[in-house]
């Protein structure tokens, strides 16, 4: 049983970064097979539904990658523009680490299969509002309103993104740093305006 576990485990991590880096359509369980080390044969055992279920797993663990990302970023930031810088370099190091491959565990599917996938499209969808509620939860004891802690978790995952595409396009970290120091002095001088906390 621990051999099948760890296949299947396997499995998912090959086929989160086929994803991240391909795109759903140009991978296939064979590529997910030779990457993971799989033994062959074994991918209709451990995934009955097929792609779609492999890609609903690889989903779910972007998820969990996110929020890992987000909980390693708070442990060096003191207020919340420290929370982003870290959150971005820990995106911009492991982007370039890559090759500039490996951005977003979810963003390339979502461009080839929403919104005409609406299965796969709620998956998507739940993983940003993880992404959301982790920085949101991470925001409030920064002295964020929750109110507006919300609305900067958006805007915080719309420039990584936008970071992570225009980085892929320039082959260089720089997206990372003059834009989101922009957005970090916003976000400071934000925080620095809301009233205390009684």
């Amino acid at each position: 049983m621990p051999r099948r576990t760890d296949s299947r485990s396997k499995m998912i991590h090959a086929a989160a970064e086929l994803f991240r880096q391909r795109g759903y359509h140009a991978t296939t369980f064979s590529d997910v097979v030779r990457d993971s080390g799989a033994p062959r044969g074994s991918t209709y055992f451990h995934f009955p539904g097929g792609k779609a279920e492999l890609a609903r797993e690889a989903i779910a663990r972007a998820g969990d990658e996110v929020e890992e990302m987000v909980d390693q970023a708070a442990r060096h930031a003191d207020d919340p523009g420290s929370l982003v810088r870290a959150l971005a370099q820990i995106f911009a190091s492991r982007f370039e680490r890559s090759g500039y491959q490996s951005g977003c565990a979810i963003a390339t599917m979502v461009l080839e299969l929403a919104p005409g996938d609406e299965e796969l499209s709620a998956e998507f969808h739940g993983v940003f509002a993880r992404w959301r509620a982790a920085l949101v939860s991470r925001f409030e004891p920064l002295g964020i309103a929750p109110d507006r802690a919300a609305a900067l978790a958006g805007l915080v995952i719309s420039a990584l993104e936008g970071a992570l595409l225009l980085s892929r396009a320039a082959r260089s970290t720089e997206p990372f740093t003059t834009p989101i120091e922009a957005l970090i002095s916003a976000i400071n001088h934000d925080a620095a305006a809301q009233p205390a906390a009684p």
